[in-house]
């Protein structure tokens, strides 16, 4: 599966019952246990030029890690059971994210991206990241041990690329905290790595986009951020399809006086540097009064940043991210920004109603990996700033089957919003505009256990 670049002091192996010193050009293969004393630590490149680096007082086990061949699965796991690690994921890790996975003797580590760091003992587990983003859960009869792949269950967890914050879970604990980074994670973050990993992490970002610097993990029990992605460097996470539509998600939507369905691909002229940014007109004067359009340009972003199967992405990830925008939500398929605000929602607003202006969703069977794009029959947002609470309903139809989504949640001041503690599927959400005049959501839930169900939804207020 790789090879060792480079050793400090005598990192052991563990193959086949014996225990073999370790030297910089062995090769390591499935099986392998790697083992640090004191003052001893080993670097090793993946065959797909990732980089892992194992330090002192610690125990890596490679379960997996091979593509599959005809017409197998791919795949990446590996065991650490105890100490601290840090990985840059390889090409072929990237492209098969959905294969990826990192048992701690806790909970279980998916990835979103490509830099992070974990330190693991019998009681806890801790993940910081440098770059891109990760998904953690804690072992229960939803999340197993043997399972491979990334644990996405209500009780799952996801932190994007921030060197001051950590995701924790203790053994006990159901739902993962987000904390501030600890000394330890934050001293291996801060470290350069060798000559040969930054090689070859070069190589590997040529396969995609780069990702934000910095992100939030959006939690039931963490309260969400701005994030301030000026000068962000980036790269892909996860999700995604690649064909560039007509309109792109953050492009205005037009609406007429009389709220009419929005069609999903609207042919746009090319801007010039002089035109005004196209708006959405809002709202209705009395009939007795002369027509006065009250424009909002949409502040909200997103789009499905993933290739899959034979649909394209519909958003570029670097378009979603850039400087001056706050991550609302980074997912496997979906993601969401809004431009920096500063606004606040308060009670005052009462209860507000929206209308659904655009959908764009996908049912993944992760055993055949078809994918079958989803169409929103009913649609409903509600939000009551006065309770800071949210609910919203959609009926999507995939080739026939009809499949409902049902979620309520706390609204923050700032306009963020998320599903509840109890809720089977994972919503992130955001409010923008004077008087909340428009939002948007990315959820995901899983209605069986070999299927993804994910989507997006850009939505205005109704007056």
């Amino acid at each position: 599966m790789g090879t060792v670049i480079a050793v400090l002091g005598q990192p052991m192996l563990l193959r086949a019952g014996q225990l073999l010193p370790l030297a910089k050009g062995d090769a390591l293969r499935e099986g392998d246990e790697l083992q640090t004393a004191e003052q001893s630590s080993v670097y090793l490149r993946t065959f797909d030029q990732g980089f892992i680096a194992v330090r002192p007082n610690s125990v890596l086990l490679i379960e997996k890690y091979h593509l599959g061949k005809q017409g197998a699965a791919s795949q990446f796991k590996f065991q650490l059971k105890t100490g601290l690690m840090r990985s840059v994921t390889g090409s072929e890790v990237q492209k098969d994210k959905d294969k990826y996975r990192l048992n701690t003797p806790v909970a279980a580590i998916g990835l979103r991206g490509t830099d992070f760091v974990v330190h693991a003992n019998e009681h806890a587990t801790q993940v910081a990241v440098q770059k891109g983003g990760v998904v953690i859960e804690a072992f229960s009869s939803a999340c197993s041990v043997e399972q491979g792949g990334p644990c996405q269950g209500v009780n799952s967890r996801e932190l994007f690329a921030s060197t001051a914050h950590m995701l924790e879970v203790i053994r006990g604990q159901t739902v993962p905290v987000q904390k501030d980074s600890s000394p330890v994670l934050q001293k291996e973050l801060q470290k350069e790595l060798p000559k040969e990993a930054v090689k070859d992490s070069k190589e590997v970002a040529k396969e995609g986009v780069k990702e934000p610097s910095k992100a939030v993990a959006l939690g039931a029990e963490s309260s969400t951020q701005a994030v301030d992605l000026t000068n962000a460097v980036a790269k892909p996470l996860i999700d995604g399809s690649k064909i560039k539509p007509t309109v792109k998600p953050t492009d205005p939507l037009a609406v007429g006086p009389t709220p009419t369905p929005v069609p999903n691909v609207l042919p746009t002229p090319a801007p010039t540097p002089a035109a005004p940014e196209p708006a959405i007109p809002l709202p209705l004067p009395k009939p007795s009064e002369p027509v006065v359009e009250v424009v909002v340009v949409p502040s909200i972003h997103w789009g499905r940043w993933q290739e899959l199967a034979n649909l394209p992405a519909t958003a570029s990830f670097s378009d979603i991210y850039k400087a001056g925008q706050e991550v609302v939500t980074a997912g496997i398929y979906y993601v969401m920004s809004r431009d920096n605000s500063n606004l606040q929602y308060g009670p005052e607003l009462g209860i507000v109603n929206f209308q659904m202006a655009k959908h764009d969703g996908i049912l993944v069977n992760t055993d055949s990996h078809s994918i079958i794009p989803t169409v929103a029959k009913e649609s409903a947002l509600q939000i009551n700033f006065a309770a800071q609470s949210f609910s919203t309903h959609l009926l999507l139809n995939a080739a026939g089957r009809e499949i409902p989504v049902n979620v309520k949640g706390a609204v923050e001041s700032n306009g963020f919003f998320l599903n509840g503690a109890v809720s089977e599927v994972q919503l992130r959400g955001i409010v923008s505009g004077k008087e909340a005049a428009e939002a948007g959501y990315v959820y995901y839930s899983a209605p069986a256990a070999n299927e993804i169900l994910s989507g997006g939804t850009y939505w205005l207020r109704k007056r």
